[in-house]
Order: C-alpha cells, then sequence, then structure tokens
C-alpha cells in the first residue's frame, strides 16, 4: 500500500508520516527531502521558492517511485506539499487500487 499525505506547509504532514511510520513500521519519502537534495547537488537549477515549478519537476520522479513499489507490493507513505491535486491522472487503474 501506498500512502500520500499531502495539504499546504506546516500543517503536519511530516509528524503524521512519523508517527504512521512509528505505528505501521512503513518507510516513508519526504518530498521535501528529495527537492533539497537535488537543489543542493546542483541537479536542478530550482530553488525551494519555485513551488509550481517543483510540483512539474518531482511528480514524474515520485510517481515512477510509487509505481515501482506497487509492482514490487511494498509499502510506502510519501509527505509533501508537492503532490499534484490530479494525482490520480498519473496512474492507471492497477496502481490507483494501492494508493490511498
Amino acid at each position: 500500500m501506498v500512502i500520500l499525505i499531502t495539504g499546504a506547509g506546516h500543517t503536519g504532514k511530516t509528524l503524521l508520516a512519523q508517527r504512521m511510520l512509528e505505528k505501521y513500521g512503513y518507510p516513508y519519502l519526504s518530498i521535501d527531502h528529495l527537492k533539497m537534495g537535488l537543489i543542493r547537488s546542483g541537479k536542478t537549477e530550482l530553488t525551494p521558492e519555485d513551488d509550481e515549478a517543483l510540483v512539474d519537476y518531482l511528480w514524474p520522479i515520485v510517481c515512477e517511485m510509487i509505481k515501482t513499489v506497487v509492482e514490487n507490493h511494498q509499502n510506502l507513505i510519501v509527505e509533501g506539499c508537492y503532490i499534484p491535486f490530479d494525482w490520480k491522472k498519473s496512474f492507471d487503474e492497477r496502481y490507483l487500487q494501492s494508493i490511498r
């Protein structure tokens, strides 16, 4: 199962993901950590303030990671504000059954 936690900044997404990790033992991916790793390593010229562009840049990567998790019958919590509102369009039905 893949659990997506999204919402505005500073609303408790990371805290919720941490609590779920502790309760269920599912690993979690912070999209913010991925963002900062790509920015600090120089793999992108985007900055932390480029919110809209970051969704377009990060979501395709995260989406393919989610597909890999589902295909391997694994569990993952994905947390961050860079999940697009229409995220369901990125997956066909076989993936959607495993994403909450």
